[in-house]
């Protein structure tokens, strides 16, 4: 059973377990490091927070102005249900995304899985 040869921030060994034929993990891979890179650049480009944030301010908005009646509570009920609409697709956007990163790293496991029984 062979460990990846990286070294963690910590400065100690990865205790990843590679094929026969890899020395390294994901993480550790230099032959990845520009996927790991482009991962993590779509990963810092995701709007999730941003979405998320700006719906907290509109209700924060909302209920600010139906305490001061600047807005109709019946409407104000309304909006608040079509925000929370907004919130139940961003959760089912995230969940989407989330399930098609660990499907690409299933198949990346299973093809390190093929090489360990072709070797």
């Amino acid at each position: 059973m062979a460990l990846c040869a990286g070294i963690k921030r910590d400065g100690g060994r990865c205790a990843v377990v590679v094929g026969p034929s890899q020395a390294y993990c994901y993480a550790h891979d230099p032959a990845r490091q520009g996927e790991r890179k482009r991962n993590a650049s779509r990963a810092g480009k995701s709007k999730g927070n941003g979405e998320i944030a700006a719906l907290k301010e509109q209700l924060r908005k909302l209920a600010s102005d139906v305490l001061e009646g600047k807005v109709d509570r019946s409407a104000a009920a309304v909006v608040n249900h079509i925000i929370n609409t907004r919130a139940r697709l961003l959760e089912v956007e995230r969940r989407i995304k989330e399930t098609e990163e660990l499907e690409e790293r299933l198949e990346a496991l299973e093809a390190v899985l093929k090489g360990r029984n072709a070797g």
